[in-house]
């Protein structure tokens, strides 16, 4: 019990500062529970598939359902600091080269 009580404590850790970046970059991040996240990406930028293939291509695995109501947005799993920090880096990168 008490393992499970730590890592559930570091995965709400862990969703709330991912949270929290993907709104300061303009991402809108569903409130969530689970191990992950539903962000939908800001308007302007890069779709949502595209943003799923530039990740898919550095190494970074994130889940992009092409459904209706679903096309604008990314399912992200919690992952590590570290693993985190590797999705934020890939993302603003991509964002960075608009178009």
């Amino acid at each position: 019990q008490a393992y499970a009580a730590g890592t559930w404590a570091k995965i709400n850790t862990e969703r709330k500062n991912l949270s929290d970046t993907l709104k300061t970059m303009g991402f809108e991040v569903l409130p969530s529970q689970g191990n992950f996240v539903l962000a939908t990406v800001p308007t302007g930028s890069r779709t949502a598939e595209q943003l799923f293939e530039g990740l898919k291509a550095s190494g970074v695995l994130v889940r992009f359902f092409n459904e209706p109501r679903l096309q604008d947005k990314l399912r992200i799993t919690i992952g590590t600091p570290e693993e985190n920090q590797r999705l934020i880096t890939s993302l603003r990168t991509l964002l960075e080269k608009e178009g």
